[in-house]
C-alpha cells in the first residue's frame, strides 16, 4: 500500500485540478494572445505564491481533520505589521511578523485543545479578534512596505524568480515531510481516526499544535508576499483568502473530513484558481464573475468529494 503523501497518490488527488487547469491555459491561449507573455506568466506566479502558501497551511490543518478560518485575517494582520514596521526595523520586520502568525496559530491550538472548542468556531472567533487589531494597526489601507523588499523579491518580474523558488522549496519539503517522516503520518492517522490515533501512541494534542502553528506561519508568509507585492498594508486583504484556500485544498483532493490528500494537488489546486482569475482579467469579464466562478468550483468540488466518499463506504 501506498504512503499517504506518495508521490503517485499526490498526483491521482491534484489531476482534477490539473485538468481544469489545462482547460484554462488552452482557453484563455485561444482567447488572449498575451496569456503567454512573459510578464503575465511572471504575474501568475507572483499571485500564486500567496494563495499556495495559505492553502498549504489550511491543507495540513485539514489533513489532521480541523479547519482554519483564520487565516484570511493572519494575512491581513501580516501587511498591517509589515507596513509599520518594515522602514524602522528592516527585515526585521519579516520575522516580527512571521512571530505575530504563530501566536495566532497558538492562540486556535490553545482554544481547540485546553477549551475543547471546535475548531471552526474557534478559527472563527480568531479571525474576528485580528481583523480587529488589523484594523487598530492600521484603520485603512496605506502605509508603506520597505521598497528594497520589493526589489529584490519581485523586481525583475520574471517566471523563474525568487518567488518561484519559495513555492518549488516550501511544497517539496512539505511532500517530504508528509510522505516521508513519522510527523507526516501521525498528521494523516489524526485525521483519520483519532481515537485510532491516540490508541495507537499519537500524541494527539502535539499535532494538533503543530497544524495551527504551521497554518498560521504560512499565513503570515503569504500576508508578508502581498505586503511586498502591494508595497503598502491593508487589514481587509485577506479576507478572500480564507475562502480561495479551502476551495484550492478540496480542489485538490484534500478531505474536509481529514486523512486525505496532498501537497501537489494543494499546489495544483491554487494554480488552478489563479489562472481562472488571471483568464477573467485578460477576457476583461466582470470581475463579480469570478466569486460566483470560484463559489460554483468550491461547491463541484465538494460534491465530487460527498460522490467519492459515498462510493467507498459503499
Amino acid at each position: 500500500m501506498l504512503p499517504r503523501g506518495s508521490l503517485r497518490i499526490n498526483l491521482l488527488l491534484g489531476l482534477p485540478a490539473l485538468l481544469l487547469a489545462a482547460a484554462v491555459v488552452a482557453v484563455a491561449a485561444i482567447w488572449s494572445g498575451d496569456f503567454f507573455a512573459a510578464g503575465n506568466l511572471g504575474n501568475l506566479v507572483n499571485r500564486v505564491l500567496p494563495l499556495a502558501l495559505t492553502a498549504l497551511g489550511q491543507a495540513f490543518v485539514l489533513f489532521a481533520g480541523r479547519i482554519d478560518l483564520s487565516v484570511g485575517s493572519i494575512i491581513s494582520l501580516a501587511t498591517a505589521i509589515l507596513a509599520t514596521t518594515s522602514n524602522e526595523l528592516g527585515w526585521l520586520a519579516i520575522p516580527l511578523v512571521l512571530a505575530a502568525g504563530l501566536a495566532c496559530g497558538a492562540v486556535n491550538a490553545a482554544g481547540v485543545i485546553w477549551l475543547r472548542i471546535n475548531p471552526l468556531i474557534m478559527t472563527l472567533a480568531t479571525a474576528a479578534v485580528v481583523k480587529g487589531v488589523a484594523m487598530l494597526l492600521l484603520p485603512s489601507p496605506g502605509g508603506e512596505v520597505d521598497y528594497g523588499f520589493y526589489d529584490l523579491f519581485y523586481g525583475q518580474d520574471l517566471l523563474v524568480g525568487w518567488p518561484l523558488a519559495v513555492i518549488v522549496a516550501v511544497f517539496a519539503l512539505a511532500f517530504i515531510v508528509l510522505g516521508f517522516t513519522r510527523f507526516g503520518r501521525r498528521i494523516y492517522a489524526l485525521g483519520s481516526d483519532e481515537r485510532a490515533a491516540y490508541a495507537n501512541g499519537v500524541d494527539v494534542r502535539r499535532v494538533e499544535w503543530s497544524v495551527f502553528l504551521l497554518s498560521g506561519f504560512f499565513s503570515a508568509a503569504a500576508g508578508v508576499a502581498v505586503g511586498i507585492k502591494i508595497l503598502s498594508g491593508d487589514p481587509l486583504i485577506g479576507d478572500s483568502f480564507t475562502l480561495d484556500a479551502i476551495a484550492a485544498a478540496v480542489l485538490g483532493g484534500v478531505a474536509l473530513t481529514g486523512g486525505r490528500g496532498g501537497v501537489l494537488g494543494v499546489l495544483a489546486g491554487s494554480i488552478a484558481l489563479v489562472l481562472i482569475a488571471n483568464a477573467f482579467n485578460l477576457l476583461e469579464l466582470d470581475p463579480n464573475l469570478q466569486q460566483i466562478a470560484k463559489g460554483l468550483i468550491f461547491v463541484v468540488a465538494l460534491m465530487l468529494f460527498m460522490r467519492g466518499a459515498a462510493r467507498r463506504s459503499a
